[in-house]
């Protein structure tokens, strides 16, 4: 659990980049909605022009998500630009050969254009021809390239100077290494993805199968947002919501329109209706409107620390604000899997479980998206929802909405409560937290040095009758990642267990007292 928490730290800076784009792509949503412009026409040319570059500008920040997220890995290496350039050449040689040697037929959701990189095969003897582009490998192929490259860089730093790259400096043999590491995974990740492929295949042709089966639906949920957490929503999104797995209507002039997000689209500028159209984006109505601000909620009560929460009061309401207007669940999906799986694993499971209810009671409400690629949609947005209570047809749905929403929000409220409260250190009650709080005691001084203990979301505050007795370097040795010396005492960085340990303490320091 140590090192991925050191992870989540490596990763801060790109889930932070993640809200800046969606933050940017929500202003610009929000002032281009035609939803919003029901209630109120923005008509300024210079406002529209800066809500185009917000949304275009936010789209590109989160397209390249998985660039970000490689470069941190690698400049955590070491402090100079030289990893983030190696890595980059690294990634560029990873994609490269994964176009090469990707030789069955994927269909187009399984490559990426992103970086313009491609090739003419025509005259290469492999067994598909025309142009080609690298497999879209999302979160994995940066995560692969990044840890190959710290390695690469570790490496070239203890080389000899009477090994074969003896003449060269340092810095060009990580290069060399790293592109030679690299080129190797991407033949390896050209290998594998037949059949990790062949996998999500079979699911989505499971699904496909009956799209009336709850369980269907709710299979479709987890693989949505995990796919999503992988950068590769296209996989699992692009046959629903445009192809013919998510389901078929034909229009009175005969045309055939295929994918629940086309259908919606055209049945609302048409003024029709059809029934189970929408199912594939209904539940994200439930997730930003109300599950993700009742996890914001239960994070915030988690912390004990009344000036912390001062300080956090408008964090939360931004947050929540920028969710239910034009949210994407995907910032706060990656804080909970850095730092808190189990509660992740929790709340896939309340996402499944809205997806399959929703199915099995008929409630339908979808949304019009224009682009191809969805990572940069935003599904489920407040302005889409409510003006859709207007609409006599849908007011059933819209109330639906509401009520399953609510019950889903307090069932992740409390998960959240109860899991940074009592769960998040030691489940398994082996007794490690007493072994735990007994070393930390004797690193601060003893019992008696402690007055009492509060946390923020990821830090344990003591307050201390005297800082001189606390020995650092059995601070270090228990675990805590960063100490901070404050007026009252210390704070430790204890990541999500902090919570739970500062509660422990306190009832330890009350028995102290009864005693």
């Amino acid at each position: 659990m140590k090192k991925w928490n050191i992870l989540y730290e490596n990763c801060q800076l790109p889930i932070r980049i993640a809200c800046i784009g969606f933050v940017m792509m929500a202003f610009g949503f929000l002032i281009q909605n035609d939803s919003v412009n029901i209630f109120y026409t923005f008509s300024n040319t210079y406002l529209l022009i800066i809500a185009e570059l917000s949304l275009k500008c936010g789209e590109v920040i989160i397209r390249l998500l998985p660039l970000f997220f490689l470069s941190n890995l690698c400049a955590k290496r070491a402090n100079s630009g030289v990893p983030i350039a190696i890595g980059l050449i690294g990634y560029l040689i990873y994609q490269s050969v994964t176009m090469v040697f990707s030789t069955d037929p994927y269909p187009a959701q399984c490559f990426t254009t992103l970086f313009g990189i491609s090739f003419d095969a025509t005259s290469l003897p492999i067994s598909t021809t025309g142009v080609r582009y690298p497999l879209d490998t999302g979160l994995f192929g940066a995560f692969i390239v990044g840890l190959a490259t710290r390695y690469s860089y570790i490496r070239s730093r203890n080389r000899s100077s009477y090994s074969l790259f003896g003449l060269l400096n340092k810095d060009t043999v990580a290069a060399i290494y790293n592109i030679l590491i690299c080129g190797l995974l991407g033949f390896a990740t050209a290998c594998m993805y037949p059949m990790l492929y062949s996998f999500l295949s079979a699911g989505i042709t499971r699904i496909a199968a009956n799209l009336n089966d709850p369980s269907n639906m709710a299979l479709y949920g987890i693989l949505d947002r995990t796919l999503s957490m992988a950068g590769l929503p296209n996989l699992i999104r692009t046959p629903f919501w445009f192809g013919s797995q998510g389901g078929t209507y034909q229009s009175i002039a005969g045309q055939n329109i295929v994918g629940d997000v086309n259908i919606w689209s055209y049945i609302t500028e048409a003024s029709g209706t059809y029934a189970g159209c929408g199912r594939f984006i209904t539940p994200y109505y439930a997730i930003n409107i109300f599950i993700l601000p009742a996890i914001y909620l239960g994070l915030f009560f988690s912390i004990t620390d009344i000036a912390e929460r001062r300080r956090k009061i408008l964090f939360l309401i931004g947050a929540t604000a920028v969710t239910i207007a034009a949210g994407n669940p995907l910032p706060l999906e990656y804080l909970l899997l850095f730092t808190s799986p189990l509660l992740l694993v929790v709340y896939l499971l309340v996402v499944a479980a809205v997806f399959a209810f929703m199915s099995s009671r008929g409630v339908y409400l979808g949304f019009s998206f224009s682009g191809t690629d969805t990572r940069v949609a935003l599904p489920g947005s407040f302005p889409d929802y409510i003006i859709n209570i207007r609409n006599p047809m849908l007011y059933d749905t819209v109330m639906a909405i509401l009520v399953i929403g609510l019950v889903a929000a307090l069932v992740m409220f409390a998960a959240t409560v109860i899991y940074y409260r009592y769960l998040s250190f030691d489940l398994a009650k082996s007794g490690k937290t007493d072994t735990f709080t007994e070393s930390l005691f004797n690193a601060v001084g003893g019992k008696e040095n402690v007055i009492g203990a509060s946390s923020s979301l990821f830090r344990l505050n003591l307050r201390l009758k005297d800082l001189e007795a606390v020995d650092f370097d059995k601070i270090s040795e228990i675990g805590a990642r960063r100490l901070t010396e404050t007026r009252e005492g210390i704070s430790l960085d204890l990541g999500s267990s902090s919570t739970y340990l500062s509660r422990v303490i306190n009832q330890k320091l009350k028995k102290m007292i009864r005693e």
